[in-house]
Parts: structure tokens; C-alpha cells; sequence
């Protein structure tokens, strides 16, 4: 099983984050930019690859101690982003605002919670939500629109568990299907 942590969020927030999407659709050039379907947006905080049935237990069990304690939480809508890097953008994402430090020490103890678990993976969180991936250049003037979107509205979601997903690839794209979720007390 291909296998990775995540957190979903509310409808409210999908629909803030479609609208998002939309917007920076819009502005790309035709075909640039495989965009993410909106029932596949998520809070990445590990992948964690190729695992068996010992390695899903023991990722359940690591996601488990990681949660240890927290309590839930809610997180709003930040701007967009690139990763690497605006001269070279691989990635389009909506960032985090307000939860940004939560969702920090949530990926930190999930981390620690997967590596006493045996679980190797790149332990380096960027509280994001991807929402295009780039195939093709995208002109400089485009980033800079990109870059100066604002949400109409506060758009809000609780974080209220975390879940091991199972990644599926297909040539339509990835398919997620949910194999445990862990929620925060």
C-alpha cells in the first residue's frame, strides 16, 4: 500500500479552497497545470510510501502516540504559494493563516509519534494545501496575480483528526481512500 498522513477538512472549507483553485485556473495558461480535484485536497504531514500490513500498524500506532494529548483545533485560509521557488514553480498551494503554529506542532509530534514507530520518511512540514501541480512554464506576470489573491470571506475548517491515507495511482490521477482515522481529544 502507498501510503501517507493527512488531514481533511470541512465542506465549507473544500468550497473555499475550489474557489481558490478556480481562480488561479482561470489565469493559467490552457494545460500548464494538472490541477487537484477538489475531493483530493488535503493537509499533508507525511509521506510515507510503500508499506505493508505490519507498516500500516505500526503508522496507526505512530499516528496514535503523535496525538497524545492535543486537543482539536481550527485553522483558516492563507494566500497562495510555489515550491521550489517563483523562478521555478513546480507546485501551486493555498497556504495556512491562522492554525500555522497547531498545525506545526501537530506535523512535529506525528513525526516523532512515526519515527519511535520504525518509520522512515522526509520529516520537513510546510503548513500547505496543493492545489495544481505545474507541467509547463508559467509566465512571471502570472505568479504575481497568483500571488495577490485574497479570499473574499474568513474561510475556516476544524482539525479534528488525522488519517492514514492509501494513495491509488491511476491514469486519471491519484484516488484516496481513507484506511484509519485518528481523532484529537
Amino acid at each position: 500500500m502507498r501510503l501517507f498522513v493527512a488531514s481533511s477538512f470541512e465542506p465549507a472549507f473544500t468550497a473555499g479552497l475550489k474557489a481558490a483553485a478556480e481562480y488561479a485556473r482561470i489565469a493559467a495558461p490552457k494545460g500548464a497545470v494538472k490541477w487537484v480535484e477538489p475531493g483530493n485536497f488535503h493537509l499533508t504531514y507525511a509521506f510515507l510510501g510503500e508499506l505493508g500490513k505490519d507498516g500500516a500498524a505500526a503508522a496507526k500506532s505512530g499516528i496514535e502516540a503523535g496525538l497524545a494529548g492535543l486537543k482539536p483545533f481550527t485553522l483558516a485560509m492563507g494566500g497562495f504559494g510555489v515550491f521550489p521557488s517563483a523562478r521555478r514553480p513546480q507546485v501551486l498551494w493555498v497556504g495556512i493563516g491562522e492554525g500555522a503554529p497547531q498545525l506545526r506542532e501537530l506535523a512535529a509530534r506525528l513525526g516523532a509519534g512515526l519515527t519511535a514507530a520504525g518509520l522512515k520518511f522526509e520529516n520537513r512540514f510546510e503548513p500547505h494545501i496543493t492545489i495544481g501541480r505545474v507541467k509547463d512554464s508559467l509566465p512571471e506576470s502570472y505568479l504575481r496575480r497568483f500571488a495577490d489573491y485574497a479570499p473574499p470571506r474568513r474561510t475556516v475548517s476544524r482539525v479534528a483528526s488525522v488519517e492514514l491515507m492509501e494513495s491509488v495511482l491511476t491514469p486519471e490521477g491519484p484516488v484516496y481512500r481513507q484506511a484509519v482515522s485518528c481523532p484529537l481529544l
